[in-house]
């Protein structure tokens, strides 16, 4: 029974140790942009969450993303990923509008905080350095989100470009 044990003991501590993790903290300018922090197991899939500034407001978006390997000759490190997520915060909105009284028109300016949710896709290329510990990322993040200064919004236009301290 003991040699099960030190078997099963043995066995899983080298599927621990034989697995590799990235780990990636950065800053991400572009659609989207802010602190975003990256974690890959295997090299295969990994979770990435960005909190960033939009509109006056905090969004907190979190990712589950596939990475592939592009194999040449010359470059090495080189990955292309796909993935989806959420996310959700909240925006400010500000509205004008007019009161009549006694014939003239006083603007009056009203500030709201509106709640958003949304979700989220991801392609993009990523290169990590062998020499430094650092990485690069390249990629277009559309997402559709509810319940803001509209009702729905979607944005195809979000491309942004990161670069990353690699730990």
């Amino acid at each position: 029974m003991k040699f099960k044990i030190l078997l099963l003991f043995i066995i899983l501590a080298g599927t621990s140790v034989a697995q590799e993790t990235y780990q990636s903290i950065g800053v991400r300018i572009g659609g989207g942009g802010g602190i975003t922090y990256k974690y890959v197991e295997d090299y295969r899939t990994g979770f990435e969450g960005i909190l960033s500034y939009r509109d006056g407001g905090i969004q907190l978006t979190g990712l589950y993303e596939m990475f592939r390997p592009i194999k040449t000759d010359r470059i090495n490190n080189f990955y292309y990923f796909a993935g989806f997520g959420a996310h959700a915060g909240y925006i400010r909105t500000n509205e004008q509008y007019c009161v009549q009284e006694d014939g003239s028109c006083y603007l009056y300016q009203d500030s709201r905080t509106n709640a958003i949710v949304g979700l989220d896709g991801v392609v993009g290329f990523e290169y990590r350095f062998y020499s430094i510990p650092m990485g690069m990322s390249l990629d277009y993040k559309p997402y559709v989100e509810f319940f803001g200064e509209e009702f729905f919004r979607l944005d195809l236009w979000a491309f942004a470009f990161s670069v990353k301290y690699a730990f």
